[in-house]
């Protein structure tokens, strides 16, 4: 192995720690201080509509990130077919979930369920535009970019979530910490990747990559209905509280291993 790549991956492995330690360490801090002041009834509500979420995000990769990663060759048109993909499933996925939203409320018979999965699927929207960002660092072994993106989306973002709880907009306060997170992540990462897309498309470059992307995206969403799955039974058996109760003790005990 080449010097320079050595060093590289030391500085890259190094990087990828220290995003993930103190990434988590904010996290856990705002997670214990929002856990004291917000209700189980508003982790609960949340709940309710997790694994929605979850499907559209691992419909919106498709594994294409993995596939960018994986080919030796890439060009920039690639890059660019894949960007504007995921922009496209992103704004069908979110306009699907916000016409849906209705559906959903009805479902858990809680009205407020609508403006609530109508503003946490923006999230949707926020993670396609960056997929082929954080796929093109992750080839550089460019940790660092990525862990001042995260580190600073996750203290601004705790900072918000903290403020509006204690300032008594309730669930409210769980959504906008994570839709400030992601937006702020999303903003650093454009800027800070020194990648743009082309104004370029190539349905042979979509076929190479969604030949390989594919098969991964669908592992995925089959693993994410796994996981999610208890959320929407308990969520419709129980009351909302017992699943705020589940989702933060899942998280809680989660946590270590992360």
């Amino acid at each position: 192995m080449p010097e320079s790549l050595k060093h590289k991956t030391l500085k890259g492995t190094l990087w990828s720690s220290v995003e993930r330690f103190s990434v988590q360490g904010v996290a856990f801090v705002v997670m214990i201080v929002m856990a004291r002041i917000l209700t189980p009834e508003d982790y609960g509500l949340v709940g309710d509509i997790i694994i929605f979420i979850a499907i559209s995000q691992s419909l919106v990769d498709s594994g294409f990130s993995q596939a960018l990663i994986r080919k030796q060759d890439r060009s920039e048109i690639d890059n660019s077919t894949v960007f504007y993909f995921n922009i496209i499933v992103g704004v069908i996925l979110y306009l699907i979930l916000f016409l849906c939203a209705p559906l959903i409320a009805q479902f858990y018979d809680e009205p407020i369920l609508i403006p609530l999965t109508r503003v946490i699927s923006l999230s949707v929207l926020l993670n396609s535009l960056v997929v082929v960002q954080r796929a093109l660092l992750t080839v550089k072994i460019d940790f660092k970019t990525q862990a001042k993106a995260s580190l600073t989306a996750a203290i601004v973002s705790g900072i918000v979530g903290i403020y509006m709880a204690y300032t008594g907009w309730g669930v409210w306060a769980i959504a906008g910490h994570q839709i400030v997170n992601l937006a702020v992540n999303t903003g650093l990462l454009w800027v800070l990747s020194h990648w743009h897309p082309a104004l370029s498309y190539s349905w042979s470059s979509f076929r190479e990559l969604f030949g390989f992307g594919s098969k991964l995206a669908i592992s995925g969403i089959i693993d994410t209905i796994y996981q999610n799955v208890y959320l929407i039974v308990i969520g419709k058996v129980f009351r909302t509280a017992d699943l705020g109760y589940y989702t933060r003790a899942h998280q809680f005990a989660q946590f270590p291993s992360s």
